[in-house]
């Protein structure tokens, strides 16, 4: 159904109906292990038109960054993203080891509750989705 639905947004932004939302798929949201204070995000998201994500935001949070697991040699590191591409109509994948976001300080979430992330584009967009907690040991792709 989801696969339906990004579809015919795809062919409406065609059709000059105006710019068509952003399809977000598998948003997972993973508070802090321990002390840390720091959250992760997964998700995949696709956009009709060729935009770039500039900005990423949610009010439950101190701030959120976008980030990328670099691998050189056998020492995993991580290096922040200022920006990322999206082809139109290409799913960009955030997922572990590789772009991911990294959630600084957030708000605990009640039961049942979902966390807020807005997505910030280079067109001036700006689009807010609902993560779902992920279950403990799920794995985001």
């Amino acid at each position: 159904m989801k696969r339906l639905i990004a579809a015919i947004a795809l062919g409406l932004a065609a059709c000059g109906q105006g710019p068509a939302p952003l399809i977000v798929d598998n948003a997972q949201y993973r508070p802090p292990l321990g002390a840390s204070g720091i959250g992760v995000a997964y998700f995949s998201v696709t956009s009709a038109n060729a935009d770039w994500i500039v900005g990423v935001s949610s009010p439950l949070a101190d701030r959120i960054e976008m980030h990328a697991s670099v691998r050189n040699g056998d020492q995993v590191s991580m290096q922040q993203l200022e920006t990322i591409e999206l082809p139109a109509g290409k799913p960009v994948v955030f997922g572990p080891n590789g772009m991911h976001l990294m959630i600084f300080a957030p708000k605990a979430l009640e039961a049942g509750a979902t966390f807020p992330i807005q997505i910030e584009l280079q067109s001036g967009r700006g689009e807010t989705f609902a993560f779902h907690p992920a279950l403990s040991g799920a794995v985001g792709r």
